[in-house]
């Protein structure tokens, strides 16, 4: 009998208030900033149906088949698996959207996996409710283009368009430079809503320049023989702009967290995670340890 999610995720939180409410008598400390309030956490539907795994000998995870590297993701997360001694049980995200609010993580890995792969490593960027995982690669936002003649951002020509995916940390580097420049020295900047309308607006001409996540476009050159001419270039100016990417766990359970860390250091250590990488011919490094 599976135990009820109300139970499983109600109980540590009305505990902690009571907890609170009688030692608010003796000192008026308050709670650490750290720990999720109850109203801080997503609403899933029917979650109060949702019990916990009994199941203690298989690692659930889940990949999102959006991700351009998911099923890079899955070869790692089977491996850290191993590592834990565990057997592996994978569920594939199938969405049509491409992309969602976060909180709609929330409800597949109550139902799913309590290890969710393939979320960058943005300082300050994920809510209290979820941990992430160490870095189990690196990879970067690049600037690409299809001129041949056109060796690194320093050559583009004043005036030709960048297309940037929205929002990245790349994008806002790169508008913070542009607006230090003369005007008639500027490259105009477009947002782009996600790293595939990037590139393919770079194919169809309205952009000159696009920046986008490296993965993005190894995962279109892969698939589309159109990109094969599109290029990485040198992004001087500026500083590359590099995150790691881990997995994401709910925020209680920091044992596994913990444990995961582990696994992910030794994969690291012993070449595992680096063969996987080379294998795919994947523009990623292992994490520095």
């Amino acid at each position: 009998m599976s135990v009820p999610f109300a139970y499983r995720r109600l109980a540590r939180p009305v505990l902690a208030a009571a907890l609170a409410g009688a030692m608010s008598l003796v000192s008026p400390a308050p709670l650490p900033a750290q720990v999720a309030e109850f109203y801080d956490v997503p609403y899933a539907p029917g979650q109060w149906n949702i019990g916990r795994r009994l199941n203690e000998s298989t690692f659930r995870y889940c990949v999102d088949s959006r991700d351009p590297d998911w099923a890079l993701a899955a070869e790692i997360a089977d491996a850290i698996a191993a590592g834990l001694l565990l057997e592996p049980q994978r569920y594939v995200v199938e969405r049509e959207v491409a992309v969602e609010d976060i909180t709609k993580v929330y409800e597949v890995m109550l139902e799913h996996c309590e290890v969710h792969m393939g979320f960058k490593l943005i300082p300050g960027g994920l809510p209290d409710w979820v941990t992430v995982t160490r870095p189990y690669y690196e990879s970067e936002y690049v600037f690409v283009t299809a001129d041949p003649d056109v060796a690194a951002l320093g050559d583009v020509a004043p005036g030709s368009p960048i297309g940037a995916t929205l929002g990245t940390s790349a994008h806002i580097q790169l508008v913070s430079y542009v607006s230090t420049l003369e005007p008639q020295e500027r490259w105009p900047v477009f947002p782009m809503g996600t790293n595939d309308l990037a590139l393919d607006s770079l194919l169809n001409g309205t952009v000159d320049v696009a920046l986008v996540w490296a993965p993005s476009l190894w995962a279109k050159q892969r698939g589309t023989p159109a990109f094969a001419d599109v290029h990485v270039i040198d992004p001087t100016p500026l500083p590359p702009t590099r995150l790691g990417v881990g997995a994401l766990l709910l925020s209680d359970e920091t044992f596994l967290r913990a444990t995961i860390d582990e696994v992910i250091a030794a994969l690291v250590a012993d070449g595992t995670i680096g063969a996987i990488l080379e294998a795919h011919d994947f523009p990623a490094i292992v994490p520095r340890q």
